[in-house]
């Protein structure tokens, strides 16, 4: 696992960090990995990117929609066999 060390931290966010770690329950390390963890996840791109999907699209040449969507597209076990996640 790597590591990293934080410099010239101020010090009243470094009180505030053990006040809240403190309160959790907790060291200053497993607060600042998992703030650090969220803030991370929370930087990745989710849910579908449209603008970069149409761009996409006209550079591989696609100029047709594909099928209609119906109610079978809504169920879980439907994506899961298209993608190949079920036997």
């Amino acid at each position: 696992m790597s590591a990293i060390v934080i410099r010239n931290l101020p010090e009243h966010v470094h009180d505030a960090l053990r006040t809240l770690a403190r309160a959790r329950g907790q060291s200053v390390e497993a607060l600042a990995r998992a703030v650090l963890t969220k803030a991370a996840n929370d930087a990745r791109p989710t849910g579908i990117d449209f603008e970069r999907l149409a761009q996409e699209r006209l550079r591989l040449g696609i100029t047709e929609d594909g099928p209609e969507w119906t109610e079978e597209m809504d169920d879980p076990a439907f994506s899961r066999r298209v993608l190949g996640l079920e036997d």
